[in-house]
């Protein structure tokens, strides 16, 4: 018997959410995990990630027994996340960073200074995005200049999106939105 449903799991700035989806369109079954975002100043905006990766887990197991089904009943799963976060990686694959979300503002005077620089006209021009503090160049930046030992010790930079489907599958691997958001894609 072929498979009916697939599966989205999005991974959202609070929370997570996977849907089941009858191969029709219609939602079958859904589950929520809650999580905190880390604001430890006015300016700082993380998470926490083994919280995050908990909660991928819990709502697709929770989808899945909720719905009374066997793995070979989900065709597939498709995963979206929330943007422009950032959490440095070694080179063993160990997280050097919690995920600095889009909402984290601690770069915005590394994102102004490289705004005004004149580069930042033609890094808009080449890549489509704008320099603003929630971009991953301007916390590269940030990082580099308030906190070398952690940049210096940084093998992959990359997403939540991205940590999850290393926690899942064991590769690097990025999607065509994910990267060109990041303005680094060229």
């Amino acid at each position: 018997m072929a498979a009916r449903y697939v599966m989205g799991v999005d991974v959202g700035t609070t929370s997570t959410k996977a849907v089941l989806y009858e191969t029709d369109g219609s939602a079958y079954e859904s589950a929520y995990a809650h999580y905190p975002l880390i604001k430890e100043n006015p300016e700082m905006a993380e998470q926490d990630l083994d919280e995050i990766f908990s909660a991928v887990l819990k709502t697709i197991k929770a989808v899945i027994q909720k719905a009374e089904l066997g793995p070979t009943d989900i065709a597939g799963i498709g995963f979206s996340s929330a943007m422009h976060s950032l959490i440095l990686m070694d080179a063993e694959g160990t997280p050097l960073t919690r995920s600095i979300t889009w909402a984290d503002n601690r770069s915005k005077k590394y994102a102004s200074m490289l705004k005004h620089s004149g580069m930042g006209q033609r890094f808009y021009e080449k890549t489509g995005t704008p320099l603003h503090p929630m971009s991953p160049i301007s916390k590269i930046l940030w990082l580099k200049a308030e906190n070398p030992e952690v940049f210096q010790a940084a093998r992959w930079f990359i997403g939540i999106k991205e940590y999850i489907l290393w926690r899942l599958f064991g590769e690097f691997v990025v999607d065509y939105s994910v990267a060109s958001a990041t303005g680094l894609f060229n």
